[in-house]
């Protein structure tokens, strides 16, 4: 059964996550390039800040209510299905590798990548000495996202909805809304990928091949920005 605390956790997940976001990547926009450098991570710290501090909101009403964590789907769970998708990350990160190597020999292409990277960019690094920091911040997305999303959300909404078809679009169509900062179109993306999660939970057992490979494909983004940062011809692109 639900309890009010419930009900403001989710509120506070998918609702206060997303004004977060929201009003933090508006600040960011409007800074020059100097003040965009000083502000990136402190707006980091922020973020990490109010996802665990969500996370361990989570576990104690997980703990004082006496719930299981296996219905938030932590429990480590060994199947096949996980092996799979391990061997499968592994795979695309080989291929993965000389991505911006490739771009920069094709102007198109890599103004195609630009762009791609453009509704985020000024949320990402924009050299290897803010690594360090942009590094936590994707571990903190990989875990307390997907335990938040996949895991809590997923479970609310099944009291409502019987088929895990339904609610997996019902949380991935809550994920996509809450990166709303990103725009329009990248709504739509991140929902894709949220659904794309739970099918990562379905068959691998749990949560914990969808938070290693949210983290990585967040660290992809931050990779890709330093790299493209780095080329001739590029500028910060933030303003």
């Amino acid at each position: 059964m639900l309890t009010p605390l419930d009900w403001i956790l989710f509120a506070l997940t998918v609702v206060g996550l997303a004004l977060r976001a929201w009003f933090g990547m508006r600040t960011l926009k409007r800074l020059a390039p100097a003040e965009l450098e000083r502000a990136r991570p402190r707006l980091w710290a922020r973020a990490i800040a109010s996802q665990w501090t969500l996370v361990a909101l989570l576990v104690a009403l997980w703990m004082a209510r006496g719930r299981a964590f296996a219905d938030l789907g932590i429990v480590p769970r060994f199947t096949w299905g996980l092996g799979g998708v391990l061997v499968g990350i592994a795979i695309v990160v080989l291929l993965r590798r000389g991505q911006v190597a490739r771009f920069a020999g094709r102007p198109e292409s890599l103004a195609r990548l630009r762009a791609r990277l453009a509704p985020v960019r000024a949320l990402l690094p924009s050299s290897r000495a803010q690594w360090p920091g942009f590094f936590v911040l994707c571990v903190t997305a990989g875990v307390c996202e997907e335990l938040l999303f996949r895991g809590f959300v997923t479970w609310v909404l099944a009291h409502f909805v019987a088929p895990f078809v339904l609610v997996a679009i019902a949380q991935a169509a809550l994920f996509g809304l809450a990166h709303a900062y990103q725009g329009p179109r990248n709504v739509l993306l991140t929902g894709t990928v949220g659904l794309v999660m739970s099918g990562l939970v379905w068959v691998s057992g749990g949560l914990w091949a969808a938070m290693l490979v949210h983290a990585l494909m967040d660290l992809n983004a931050g990779d890709l920005a330093v790299r493209v940062a780095a080329l001739p011809g590029a500028g910060d692109g933030a303003a």
